[in-house]
């Protein structure tokens, strides 16, 4: 059962999902030089953004940390930065801003839905992959 399709039915009423673009990290490339440039998929998908409140972030302990956060409902996965696992760090684009994906509140199977904290980090830039 889709339970993010049977509540956001409901929900969207009150607050419409919002078009974006989930920028799925996919490893990174290395240069001669050994630099590196990240490498990633933008895919497509319909949020439902939420303030983050005070609570909620004290509750995480980021409370005191500079910067503009939203809560985040995504049909789909996505995925914070893990160095021992070499993977994540995806973003999502909304709002003129790339949000950076900090905190998985809640993830529900492998594909079916998530709710996580972004926070803002630049203006967008346009896609290279």
């Amino acid at each position: 059962m889709n339970l993010f399709s049977l509540t956001s039915n409901v929900t969207t009423t009150i607050n419409p999902l919002q078009p974006a673009i989930l920028r799925r990290m996919t490893g990174s490339q290395i240069a001669a030089d050994y630099s590196t440039t990240p490498l990633h998929e933008d895919i497509p998908v319909l949020i439902d953004i939420q303030p983050a409140p005070a609570t909620l972030l004290q509750l995480i302990g980021d409370i005191a940390q500079q910067g503009e956060s939203r809560t985040v409902f995504l049909q789909g996965s996505a995925h914070t930065l893990s160095r021992p696992l070499q993977s994540g760090g995806d973003s999502l684009l909304f709002e003129g801003s790339e949000w950076l994906v900090t905190k998985i509140l809640e993830q529900w199977g492998a594909n079916e839905w998530c709710r996580l904290i972004v926070t803002r980090q630049i203006p967008c830039r346009q896609s290279s992959s």
